[in-house]
């Protein structure tokens, strides 16, 4: 898996000053705030090994539901300055901090948008449930990717050129508008009359 930098331009919050344990301690309030419970950290920072695993129960179609997630924190790099004065910076390492708020951003982006939008926690965190076998499901979709066939490249309707002469009172104007195969089929009259 490639490996992601700081000094990426897509990566954000690389200023960030807030310590992992306090950016640990809001991504549990926000879980508080929207209804998770059972929250679980497993908490290995210096082996980069750092996951939050909580209970989303809601009714989905009437039916009530009780899933288990878990969200894995991204592992963001600060790349190595073989010139540092800080003899920390002169190797290749993890930035907890940045990839921490990674994390949070993730989890407090998915509650408040299945929120907004009135959708399921569990379908936006669906990558993240945890399956019978104890794996996340993004996790044993990646083992069977390679038994997924391509699928064929759809057709492509081309629109079609059609010229329609329509006269004006005093002055004749041409206007010149594409008509597709759909708009062919729901004005069949008007068609017709540019035959």
């Amino acid at each position: 898996m490639k490996k992601i930098y700081t000094d990426d331009p897509r990566v954000k919050y690389v200023s960030t000053s807030i310590a992992p344990e306090r950016t640990r301690e809001e991504i549990s309030e926000k879980l508080r705030a929207y209804d998770t419970y059972d929250i679980y950290w497993h908490w290995r920072p210096e082996q980069s090994d750092v996951y939050v695993q909580f209970i989303i129960e809601e009714v989905i179609d009437g039916v009530p539901v009780k899933v288990g997630a878990k969200v894995v924190m991204p592992i963001i790099w600060d790349k190595s300055i073989s010139r540092s004065p800080n003899p920390k910076r002169r190797i290749e390492q993890v930035n907890l901090a940045v990839s921490m708020r990674a994390m949070f951003w993730y989890i407090k982006a998915n509650l408040e948008n299945a929120y907004a939008m009135q959708s399921s926690r569990v379908a936006a965190f669906l990558p993240d449930t945890v399956q019978p076998n104890g794996k996340r499901m993004f996790d044993n979709l990646k083992l069977r990717l390679d038994q997924f066939a391509a699928l064929p490249e759809a057709p492509r309707e081309k629109p079609l050129d059609v010229e329609v002469i329509v006269p004006k009172r005093s002055a004749e104007k041409r206007e010149r508008i594409i008509v597709t195969n759909e708009y062919r089929e729901e004005n069949q009259d008007v068609v017709r009359e540019a035959s």
